[in-house]
């Protein structure tokens, strides 16, 4: 394993315990993707997707570097086809307090993966005409030190 995936799995693993057992508004936790793209209403909602976007390098160190990692969070449910961000605020309300609830204020995160976790906002998707689930999302930027001889 590489410490991005370390990271990965470690996000992976606070979505999966999004259910409404564990007092969360949602059962997206019961499937949780990472990286996957297409979906199937009926097979794979409720859901969320963790995907992993590009990393950023932040100083010009040789081999151990700063690298600040963009992950999104995108969650489908089925919603009122009237109001389905009321869905949506469920969907971001409960993907919020899984990956932050336990976070210290100051020093590592993520169980000591990582030097930092910053929330960078939210995304609601329309609903398409005709579609029964609803989308949302949420970004954060994770920062660690790679050792690039060893990742």
């Amino acid at each position: 394993m590489t410490k991005a995936s370390d990271i990965a799995l470690e996000l992976y693993n606070r979505l999966t315990q999004i259910t409404v057992a564990n007092g969360f508004h949602t059962d997206i936790g019961a499937k949780v993707y990472r990286g996957k793209r297409a979906l199937d209403a009926e097979t794979d909602v409720p859901c969320v997707v963790l995907v992993e976007g590009n990393d950023t390098p932040q100083d010009d160190a040789l081999t151990a570097v700063s690298i600040s990692q963009r992950y999104m969070m995108e969650a489908h449910t089925a919603c009122d086809p009237n109001n389905p961000n009321d869905a949506a605020h469920l969907l971001i309300a409960d993907m919020k307090r899984a990956i932050f609830t336990g976070e210290p204020k100051h020093g590592m995160r993520l169980n000591g993966k990582a030097k930092g976790m910053t929330y960078k906002g939210r995304v609601i998707g329309p609903r398409e005409d005709g579609a029964e689930t609803v989308f949302a999302g949420i970004h954060i930027d994770v920062l660690y030190v790679e050792d690039l001889t060893n990742p």
